[in-house]
């Protein structure tokens, strides 16, 4: 392989230098008017939710293609809607984003007893989206319909960040984390890929440290001992809290990250008694052109 290089670019940043303007977007006053009347039917109403759905859909791509890789649009309009209305509308709008990944009953994110970790009230740690095609998507949205009662925090993390610390503190662990892992298989495939991988002048990052564990023991190719070495040094700056931006999603607070630059996670929480009040995500996956990085310093570590 090459000589790894650093990722100079806006998308490398750590959480504890990052302003709240360089990724809030509050929703402009023309948008939000459009989009509270709900447009359901035909007519003016319905062109005009989706002219102002087009033009958030461009605030979105900018600052995902020439900021920090991630945005959080504050003011989505949730009142008044059911869950499924809410999710219909996000779904509409990544549409404009790219194309977007069949619907399917994950989309509403809450706790139940029989779904992965990601549906508990349990800690995730950082981590990049793999859903259930042979391909991760390129953009993840993430819609807050209702807060937890306590907890719950949203964790972001520069995979860039990542790729340059390991570059400077730990340059060993490169060559390893730049080969395939394990990451699960399909009906019909098996995911195999790298951590970092070049794809022309950007570095995608695909990491899930579980996932990894997991895949490596259902393929029968338990991880040697460089393999847990190089992963650990993975862990290590993502344990970092100076590498890590917590975001404490409000209702109407809607998260788009570039799923191969970005990694996220939660902290515990603990839900209402009221299971209409418990904690209620709209997950969204979109498939789309990379979206190339603005260049930019490299961050100080």
């Amino acid at each position: 392989m090459t000589q790894p290089a650093p990722v100079e670019a806006l998308t490398a940043w750590n959480g504890h230098t990052l302003g709240e303007e360089e990724w809030l977007l509050p929703l402009p006053p023309d948008l939000s008017h459009a989009l509270d009347g709900r447009g359901g039917g035909m007519g003016s109403g319905r062109e005009l939710e989706e002219a102002a759905l087009a033009d958030l859909a461009t605030h979105v791509t900018q600052r995902l293609r020439g900021g920090r890789g991630f945005v959080v649009i504050r003011g989505f309009p949730v009142a008044g809607r059911t869950d499924r209305e809410r999710a219909t509308t996000c779904r509409r709008l990544a549409a404009f984003l790219g194309a977007v990944r069949p619907e399917d009953p994950g989309d509403l994110v809450t706790v139940t007893g029989d779904a992965g970790l990601g549906k508990t009230d349990l800690a995730l740690t950082l981590h990049t989206d793999r859903t259930p095609a042979p391909h991760p998507p390129r953009l993840l949205g993430l819609l807050c319909v209702r807060q937890a009662a306590h907890g719950g925090e949203t964790l972001l993390a520069s995979g860039h960040t990542v790729h340059n610390r390991l570059l400077a503190d730990s340059p060993w662990a490169l060559p390893r984390l730049y080969q395939d892992f394990h990451f699960g298989r399909g009906p019909g495939f098996d995911r195999r890929r790298p951590v970092f991988r070049r794809h022309g002048a950007d570095l995608r990052v695909h990491y899930n440290r579980r996932g990894i564990e997991r895949a490596h023991h259902e393929a029968g190719a338990p991880l040697a001992p460089d393999d847990r070495a190089a992963l650990d040094a993975v862990d290590r700056i993502l344990s970092d809290p100076r590498t890590v931006l917590r975001v404490p999603l409000r209702r109407g607070d809607l998260l788009w990250l570039d799923n191969a630059v970005v990694l996220h996670g939660r902290t515990a929480f603990t839900d209402s008694p009221d299971p209409q009040a418990r904690r209620c995500l709209v997950r969204l996956w979109v498939d789309c052109d990379a979206p190339p990085a603005t260049p930019g310093p490299a961050p100080a570590n």
